[in-house]
C-alpha cells in the first residue's frame, strides 16, 4: 500500500505503465522553465521523503506547492534558486528563479534536478525482485517510489554523510547549516572552499569536531587524485566501495551510504538507527543485517528501507 500522506501525489503516477517510452519531449514554457521528461514514473514527494536529506540546508520543501527548491551556484559569479514540481507521472517542471536566465543556466538546472531525483535510474530489475519478495514494495516502486533524494554533487552527499557519523540529527543539521551559511554564503560550499578553509577552522569555527580532519584530508585527496572535479562531481562518474573505504575516517556505514546514493543498493548502511530498528523489529544484531536481507541480492537496502517505510505508515 502507499502511505496515506503520499497518496495525493501518487494517484496519477500509480496508474502509469512502466515502459521504454519517454515522457513528453523537453520544452520551454517560459525562458526560465524546462519540462523534464522522465523515462519511468517518478514521484517527487516519495523521493523527497524517503530519507532525511530534505531537512538539511540548503533544501526547502514547500508543502502547499509540493515544490522542492534550493539555491545553486552555476559558476563563480552566478547563483539562483532551482525549483522542481511534479507535472505528470513522467514529467517534472524545472524553474530557474532569475530574470531572463541564459539557456545554459536552465540546462544546468535540468541536469541538477536529474541528479536530485535519480531520473536516469531504471527501476525494472528492482521491481522484478520485489514482485517475488514483497508485492507492496513492487507497487510502491512502480508508483514512482524507490528513489532517494540526492544532493547536487557527489561531494555534497559525501560531506553530509560524514556529518552524520557519531552525531545526533540535531548536530548534523547544525554542522551542515554552518557549512552552508558561514562557508558557502547560502549555497553548499565547493571542495576548494572546504580545502582552503582548512582543518583548524573547520574544527574551531564550524565546530565539526573529528570530522574536520576527515573532510580536510578526504577533500584534498579526492581533488588531488582527480576523483572529483572543482564542482564536486565524480570525474569518471563512478567510484568503488573499496576506494571510499580508502579515504580517511570512512568506514562501512559511510561507504555503504554513499554507494546507496550512487544507485548501488547491495548493502545496508548500518548505523545506530538501523541497529535499533532491526533489533526491535527482527531481533537481529548489526552483523546479521546483511545476511537477513540477503534474499534481496543487489537490492538489500530497498528491502530494508522500503519495507520499513511502508510498515511504519501502515501502523
Amino acid at each position: 500500500m502507499i502511505p496515506a500522506e503520499w497518496a495525493h501525489s501518487s494517484s496519477n503516477i500509480g496508474n502509469a505503465h512502466l515502459s521504454d517510452k519517454h515522457g513528453p519531449p523537453g520544452q520551454f514554457a517560459h525562458s526560465n522553465e524546462s519540462l523534464l521528461a522522465c523515462r519511468f514514473p517518478i514521484s517527487l514527494r516519495h523521493t523527497v521523503f524517503n530519507h532525511g536529506w530534505v531537512n538539511l540546508e540548503p533544501w526547502t520543501w514547500n508543502e502547499s506547492r509540493q515544490e522542492l527548491s534550493r539555491p545553486e551556484r552555476a559558476d563563480p559569479v552566478c547563483s539562483f534558486v532551482v525549483r522542481a514540481t511534479q507535472r505528470g507521472p513522467r514529467t517534472l517542471l524545472v524553474t530557474v528563479d532569475a530574470d531572463a536566465p541564459a539557456r545554459h543556466h536552465v540546462e544546468f538546472a535540468e541536469r541538477t534536478v536529474r541528479r536530485w531525483l535519480s531520473v536516469d535510474w531504471d527501476p525494472r530489475p528492482a521491481i522484478r525482485v520485489a514482485t517475488d519478495l514483497d508485492p507492496h514494495i513492487a507497487t510502491f516502486i512502480k508508483s514512482g517510489g524507490g528513489r532517494f533524494l540526492r544532493c547536487s554533487t557527489f561531494y555534497e552527499d559525501f560531506v553530509k554523510t560524514v556529518c552524520t557519523i557519531h552525531a545526533t540529527w540535531a548536530s548534523t543539521r547544525r554542522m551542515v547549516s554552518s557549512l552552508v551559511s558561514l562557508l558557502g554564503a547560502g549555497t553548499f560550499p565547493t571542495p576548494a572552499q572546504v580545502a582552503d578553509y582548512g582543518e583548524d577552522r573547520l574544527r574551531k569555527e564550524l565546530r565539526l569536531g573529528f570530522r574536520s580532519r576527515v573532510l580536510a584530508e578526504s577533500t584534498f585527496r579526492l581533488l588531488d587524485e582527480g576523483t572529483i572535479n572543482d564542482r564536486g562531481d565524480l570525474a569518471g562518474g563512478k567510484i568503488a566501495y573499496e576506494d571510499l573505504l580508502g579515504l580517511r575516517g570512512v568506514g562501512g556505514y559511510t561507504a555503504s551510504h554513499m554507494m546507496m546514493l550512487l544507485g548501488d543498493f547491495s548493502r545496508v548502511p548500518v548505523d545506530s538507527e538501523v541497529t535499533r530498528f532491526c533489533k526491535d523489529r527482527y531481533g537481529i544484531e548489526p552483523k546479521e543485517v546483511d545476511s537477513f536481507f540477503e534474499r534481496w541480492g543487489q537490492y538489500r537496502f530497498l528491502g530494508y528501507k522500503l519495507s520499513r517505510a511502508l510498515s511504519d505508515h501502515a501502523e
